[in-house]
């Protein structure tokens, strides 16, 4: 099994949390997910497990997995079991069955009993297929019970392309009102560089001499602010963040994702969402 999956439309990032509403897109394996009502989801990135959970309180939780088999093939492994993780497998509870290109079965936690749940898969006609594996607590699974095949019906199938996430990434709308933050350890020290982009258009930047300033001359070290502007990717040109600071010469420094992870000036940088 490997990795799934742009409001909008987004292609997926990974630990970005996704609402009801919000289509993803991965368009490496030609799919389309829209997260359904009362329903949240985010990939995690390593795994490419895109997980949703339910916002009521029928808890419950869905796991996408794609794959580039059959269903027949599928079905032979899903009665092999599936490990989630170490000790904690999923078990067939019953036959699986095929109805109108969906194959689902019920299934249980072969380590705990307090759950339970079912497995659909369906393939689209470009050699990917994707299951969706749903468990609740147990006292919950009659609500989803004959709803086997419900979470999959978000779900549509295109002709996969190959996508450069710098050429499509929305950098104004991933940046602003975020804090961008970069960790360096020196022996058991830290440092810490942060620039805020608030939703105004002003910034304020704390940087130390290394960090997301590097190379840059001293006099932009230390606490300063002023105003910001992204550019995205066009024309060949790279994706920017432009700082113009309130008593001194504006930066440009390029901004770049790679191996879903974000860079600026080709430092790797995290995000934390402001308020």
């Amino acid at each position: 099994m490997s990795s799934l999956f742009t409001h909008g439309q987004e292609i997926v990032q990974a630990y970005k949390v996704y609402k009801e509403g919000e289509i993803i897109l991965a368009p490496t394996y030609g799919l389309q997910l829209e997260v359904p009502q009362d329903w949240q989801g985010y990939l995690s990135r390593g795994s490419g497990i895109f997980t949703l959970s339910c916002d009521t309180t029928q808890e419950a939780t869905t796991l996408y997995f794609v794959s580039e088999n059959s269903l027949n093939h599928i079905q032979e492994s899903w009665k092999k079991g599936i490990e989630l993780a170490p000790e904690l497998d999923i078990t067939l509870s019953e036959e699986p069955s095929i109805h109108e290109g969906i194959m689902t079965a019920r299934v249980h936690l072969s380590s705990n009993q307090l759950y339970q749940g079912h497995l659909a898969a369906t393939c689209g006609d470009y050699g990917y297929c994707v299951t969706a594996l749903l468990y609740t607590p147990s006292p919950f699974y009659s609500y989803y019970q004959d709803q086997k095949g419900a979470m999959l019906s978000h779900l549509s199938f295109s002709k996969p392309r190959t996508i450069n996430p710098n050429e499509t990434l929305d950098w104004k709308k991933q940046l602003t009102g975020t804090m961008l933050f970069t960790y360096q350890r020196e022996n058991v020290s830290k440092k810490e560089n942060r620039i805020w982009l608030y939703y105004d258009g002003r910034f304020k930047s704390k940087v130390q001499r290394t960090g997301i300033f590097k190379g840059m001359a001293g006099k932009y070290h230390g606490t300063k602010k002023g105003t910001y502007r992204i550019n995205n990717a066009e024309k060949g040109q790279k994706a920017t963040l432009i700082l113009t600071f309130d008593k001194l010469p504006a930066l440009t420094l390029p901004l770049e994702i790679r191996n879903e992870q974000y860079y600026i000036n080709n430092q790797l940088i995290y995000l934390a969402k402001l308020e």
